[in-house]
């Protein structure tokens, strides 16, 4: 029982990843411009990085039942990115956004190397993600 449970949140947790970055990210960028698009980004960000977390916190404590240590060590750094993404990747790119002390070169170039490390640790969770399911499914079969 347990199993399925750890399979329908992750699961969960990938559907809500896929359609974050293929249908309202796209769509922000595609339809919002200037202080709208920066307005929306600032506040869809942080809520989904929490419900990542939220979904991670439940799955941990699945697994952590179910005596897996290599999927709760998985599930551990799920948790981990996405506090990093929310208590200091993003607030950092949002300072970096915000200081008009930067030169505009100085700013992109921060901005990217934040930027990359988030999509970095949103990529390692999705890879984690599918690995605990493929467990799942293995350990089910």
């Amino acid at each position: 029982m347990l199993t399925w449970a750890i399979l329908i949140n992750y699961s969960m947790l990938i559907g809500t990843m896929i359609f974050f970055v293929g249908v309202v990210s796209p769509s922000a960028i595609s339809t919002l411009t200037g202080d709208y698009l920066s307005s929306f980004l600032r506040a869809i960000f942080p809520k989904m990085f929490l419900m990542g977390l939220l979904f991670g916190i439940i799955g941990t404590t699945l697994i952590y039942f179910i005596k897996q240590p290599l999927v709760l060590l998985s599930s551990g750094f799920i948790n981990l990115n996405f506090l990093i993404n929310l208590l200091i990747i993003t607030p950092k790119i949002n300072a970096i956004r915000d200081e008009e002390s930067l030169g505009e070169n100085l700013r992109q170039r921060k901005f990217k190397i934040y930027h990359g490390f988030s999509i970095l640790l949103f990529a390692s969770n999705f890879a984690l993600s599918g690995f605990i399911i493929l467990i799942q499914v293995w350990v089910t079969s």
